[in-house]
């Protein structure tokens, strides 16, 4: 390096500086992308051009501009390639990103002839520059352009029309980019329009500066081709310092192009394919222009400065040290972080039973996602809705129209926030068991994306609460049941004994105490009386159902229960048993079967004795099925009124059987389908 430090050292800096984020950026986009598209392909390949053009380019800055060997104009030569495809490519992958590159053929017909045509323009001019260089030796040598030979024999013929050419074609490649930016065809991937308008800003910002280095490079050539000739004299010192702080000033612009679109990158996920930002790939980005800054600041330095290649060489080692470090240290700051915001949360384990996940889920929404809303829809037994804040009502009735959207590729769906109370993004909550309910939450309160970590523990922890929620309530209900067994066993118990002492043994002494006497006839009455005593006190006592299972199968037994106990209670009944559902109930275990045969029974009492409601003599009919999912499943439909309308409640008895049901892994759902009753009663497979 010769002339002016100051110039020559920042150049450096900034084109190194420019080299290692724009190849890192390239490399991650690569080797990040969840699916691979060409359209992936093309940006981190543009990207990869792009620091691969400033490294020829520091590669030449810090040999020295005086120096004209053979290496040097084969880098000036190659670095050529990047030049003229830069800009190709920056608006190839614009309107891939904006959508407009595959609306050429369907949508808008004003946009799709305007960027057919700078399409046309823009590939066209970049194949003529090609093969002007190629075939029309337009480019000057290094040592015509280091050593500023403007003589007419020195300037090669097809220079001008290169540089005429290329200005005008790195013009309106920005241009036409900065266009499709601002008129962006709606996405088809997901949070892709989100992204998109938080994008943005950052991708316009980068697109302006690039216009306003097409403008300086193409105006600066174009007055060192056509002004600086032989007639224009001007110290060669000092057009050198304008050449470097020219190039510190695009260096700067393009520099500040690449932290743009690197923000965009890692804050939004723009090119990696993946569906939310991650939190520590903005990090990382960050970490990365730290090094960039510090190493370009220290090499330029020590190459640009009288410093010996020793010394240069502890300083890289040092800065590099400082850096692993100062990384090492912030990760463990970034876990600590990370165990203080969930420290609450955890500490709420035990109490979870007691509020019913309140707490938990409270420390969840306000210290964990900061978000203004949310809402816990469960889909299992036991488990309630819970909202934030707690005077919010959960929109849970409207879910059922997202349950086809759901997908298991999509963490998070985004909905309307007018339908659903502010909630913006659905989240199915899940298990190895299926669907266990919807977490619903809003907008940041400071305005920001959801990060993929975050989305991660909201669904597990969401997950957490509504298994806990189910567990507690099935616990209490549990308790409740063996409290009440418990009471009941005692009453039947005593009233037996009492039936026994009081009325049975009496009369039994007094038989045989007639029959001693020789009053046969009396004693034959009272035998009877006690034989008639000892059947209604076994006909009170409960009975199990197993016996009428074991002989006649689970959905016979039924069928014969209905026959027998409910046959004047309903007007019809119809049985669709499928030959798969009559399979699948062979095989159940004895407990299970008699468990589903107590509950189907006690829902088909409950249908006979509130489906009339008011109107004693209403139609009721009662339909039967027995199918195949994944295990049995049996559907006990009425058109009465239902349990809401029935005039003395009811279903207290399908609360208990539910319970037992949840106990042997199955469940059982009461709900009103159109006009009719649906009790649904799932065995597990």
């Amino acid at each position: 390096m010769s002339g002016n430090f100051l110039p020559d050292t920042l150049a450096l800096a900034i084109s190194l500086f420019n080299t290692m984020a724009l190849l890192w950026l390239g490399l991650v986009v690569l080797l990040s992308a969840e699916r691979k598209s060409w359209g992936i392909w093309l940006a981190g390949g543009g990207l990869l051009l792009s620091g691969v053009f400033f490294l020829t380019h520091t590669a030449i800055i810090a040999r020295g501009l005086r120096a004209a060997t053979f290496d040097l104009d084969v880098l000036w030569h190659f670095g050529w390639l990047p030049i003229i495809t830069a800009p190709l490519t920056w608006y190839v992958v614009m309107l891939w990103y904006t959508g407009q590159l595959d609306a050429l053929g369907a949508a808008r017909p004003r946009w799709r002839r305007l960027h057919f045509i700078g399409l046309t323009l823009c590939l066209t001019s970049a194949l003529f520059l090609c093969g002007l260089i190629l075939f029309g030796g337009a480019l000057p040598t290094f040592q015509q352009i280091v050593l500023f030979e403007r003589a007419e024999y020195a300037r090669p013929p097809g220079a001008p029309l290169l540089v005429g050419v290329y200005a005008v074609y790195n013009i309106a490649c920005i241009a036409f980019s900065i266009h499709a930016l601002r008129h962006p065809e709606p996405s088809a991937r997901w949070l892709g329009d989100v992204a998109r308008k938080r994008a943005q800003p950052w991708f316009t910002g980068a697109g302006a500066a690039l216009l306003v280095v097409s403008l300086l490079v193409s105006t600066f050539i174009v007055i060192l081709f056509f002004y600086l000739d032989t007639r224009a004299v001007i110290d060669e010192t000092a057009l050198r310092n304008i050449f470097a702080w020219f190039d510190v000033l695009v260096g700067a612009l393009i520099a500040a192009a690449a932290v743009a679109v690197g923000k965009a990158t890692v804050s939004y996920e723009i090119f990696t394919g993946q569906v939310l930002p991650r939190r520590g790939f903005l990090r990382q980005w960050r970490r990365a222009l730290i090094l960039a800054a510090g190493y370009s600041a220290l090499t330029a330095t020590t190459l640009t400065w009288p410093l010996d290649t020793v010394y240069a060489l502890l300083a890289a080692t040092l800065l590099l040290v400082f850096f692993y470090a100062l990384v090492a240290a912030r990760a463990f700051d970034e876990r600590e972080r990370v165990v203080a915001e969930l420290r609450p949360f955890l500490q709420t384990a035990d109490a979870e039973a007691l509020d019913g996940g309140r707490a938990a889920f409270d420390i969840l929404i306000a210290q964990v996602l900061n978000a203004r809303v949310a809402y816990l829809c469960p889909r299992i037994p036991f488990a309630s809705a819970l909202a934030f804040p707690p005077d919010a009502p959960p929109p849970c009735e409207q879910l059922a129209s997202l349950d086809a959207q759901f997908s298991e590729h999509s963490p998070a769906l985004p909905i309307a926030p007018t339908v659903f109370h502010g909630a913006r993004w659905a989240l199915p909550l899940s298990d190895e068991r299926g669907m266990l309910g919807v977490l619903l939450l809003g907008e940041r309160a400071d305005d920001s994306l959801y990060t993929q970590e975050e989305m991660e523990i909201a669904r597990a922890a969401g997950e957490r609460i509504t298994q806990t929620q189910a567990r507690a309530e099935l616990t209490r209900r549990l308790v409740a049941l063996q409290r009440e067994r418990l009471a009941t066993t005692q009453v039947i118990d005593r009233r037996a004994r009492r039936a026994l002492h009081d009325d049975i043994l009496p009369q039994l002494h007094l038989a045989l105490l007639n029959l001693s006497a020789g009053d046969a006839n009396y004693a034959l009455t009272q035998l009877q009386a006690v034989h008639h005593a000892l059947s209604n006190l076994l006909r009170e006592m409960p009975t199990g159902a197993a016996p009428q299972i074991e002989k006649y199968g689970l959905l016979n037994a039924l069928r014969r229960a209905v026959e027998d106990e409910f046959a004047s209670a309903f007007d019809s009944v119809t049985w669709e048993i499928e030959p798969r559902a009559a399979d699948a109930a062979q095989t159940l275990a004895a407990l299970n079967a008699e468990t589903l045969y107590a509950a189907a029974r006690e829902a088909i009492r409950n249908a006979a004795k509130h489906g009339r409601g008011q109107t004693l003599h209403a139609p009721l009919h009662l339909t039967v099925r027995a199918l195949e999912q994944n295990g049995l499943v049996i559907e006990i439909w009425d058109d009465g009124v239902g349990l809401a309308k029935a005039p003395n409640g009811g279903g207290q008895g399908l609360q208990l059987h539910s319970t037992l049901m949840a106990v042997i892994g199955g469940a059982l759902t009461l709900e009103r389908v159109g006009d009719k009753t649906r009790a649904q009663l799932r065995s597990i497979a």
